[in-house]
């Protein structure tokens, strides 16, 4: 079997894929890539257990098969390959690579070693890729890494009649995005969040076809088809925590307000949660941060509403500019009060909320 292929779209793809795939695991089969030639394709395939994934690029085959390689090392090959092209030689026990004046040869694995996967053949629903992948990117900051319960390392995506909401939230801080389209399913799903990081650099301009089946499911966009294990638990009452009503808001440019915050931030005292204080008075946000090595302050002109003349609160200058950061123009926070949550809303795209909780100062 031999394989004729430019040495870009083999990076890029292989890229993705190799991702996904662990470099080590107490299961050797998981760090394996399975490649399949034939048809004038390539069919790269792995796992890592919480997500399956299937990649189909075009390439100059001759002959027929499957293989099986370590992907980690197949990666590093691949991505020092000095020609424009990259030809693929598979014998029996080893596979050989060669471009421009470079050429290995890796040692090959039996392809039942490497994880059986499936992916399917028909999809029930359907999403522009872009906007599943902007809703998932607007609210992933927002999830939990560390030891949180379950639910909180997990993006809910709920998928409705003429509605798809993301939502993420560790208890602390919270991000919806509420896209107006629909995928022809009626679920709520759980998706951890590692997974969702992979699947938004997958998602591709176009259709991306999902369909469902017990606790997976399957997207196809693009070259690649995707398999997410769903997580199980219930996912917080998250609306009910959001505030209805709002004594003081501000209007200023996001880039303004994150900017300020990353400078004074830089003397915020790491060991009280990066603690940033911000008052509100006449127009005016001074922004305030103090710590052992000194203090810093920032004043902006805001358009300031509400039935409160000033407020002062603290917050986490990271969870802060985390809410932010997705806003490109102007920006709405509303204050419900000094403990209570703030609500962080794009003017120009009224899909995307955060909200945050500021830090206790007594």
């Amino acid at each position: 079997m031999r394989v004729h292929i430019p040495t870009k779209t083999l990076t890029e793809t292989l890229g993705h894929v190799e991702r996904i795939i662990p470099a080590r695991s107490s299961n050797p089969g998981l760090s394996l890539l399975r490649i399949e030639m034939g048809d004038g394709r390539l069919v790269l395939s792995g796992s890592n257990l919480d997500m399956d994934v299937r990649a189909v690029v075009e390439a100059e085959v001759r002959g027929e098969g499957e293989i099986a390689v370590p992907a980690a090392v197949l990666g590093q090959v691949v991505r020092a390959a000095p020609g424009e092209t990259i030809e693929l030689e598979a014998g029996d026990t080893e596979l050989a690579v060669a471009s421009g004046t470079f050429a290995t040869r890796l040692q090959l694995v039996p392809p039942e070693n490497a994880a059986a996967l499936e992916f399917p053949d028909t999809f029930e629903g359907e999403i522009e890729g872009l906007d599943l992948a902007k809703a998932l990117d607007h609210v992933r900051y927002a999830a939990a890494v560390a030891d949180y319960q379950a639910v909180f390392r997990g993006v809910r995506l709920e998928l409705h009649d003429e509605r798809t909401r993301a939502v993420a939230t560790d208890g602390f801080r919270l991000a919806s995005y509420h896209a107006v389209s629909s995928t022809g399913f009626d679920a709520d799903l759980l998706i951890p969040v590692r997974s969702v990081d992979e699947l938004v650099r997958l998602l591709a301009p176009g259709p991306a076809r999902l369909a469902l089946q017990g606790n997976q499911l399957s997207i196809a966009s693009g070259a690649f088809t995707i398999n997410l294990k769903l997580m199980e638990g219930t996912f917080p009452d998250y609306e009910r925590v959001i505030p209805a009503q709002f004594p003081v808001k501000i209007t200023l440019a996001a880039a303004a307000l994150a900017d300020a915050v990353a400078r004074v931030a830089v003397m915020a005292d790491k060991s009280a949660n990066h603690r940033v204080d911000l008052f509100i008075k006449d127009g005016v946000l001074q922004i305030t941060a103090e710590g052992s090595y000194g203090r810093a302050q920032e004043a902006i002109d805001v358009m300031q509403e509400g039935s409160e003349p000033e407020i002062a609160l603290a917050y986490n200058a990271k969870y802060l500019a985390d809410a932010v950061n997705p806003v490109d123009g102007d920006l709405q926070v509303e204050f419900s009060g000094p403990t209570t949550p703030s609500v962080a809303k794009d003017l120009s795209d009224p899909a995307y909320l955060a909200m945050v909780v500021p830090l206790r100062t007594g």
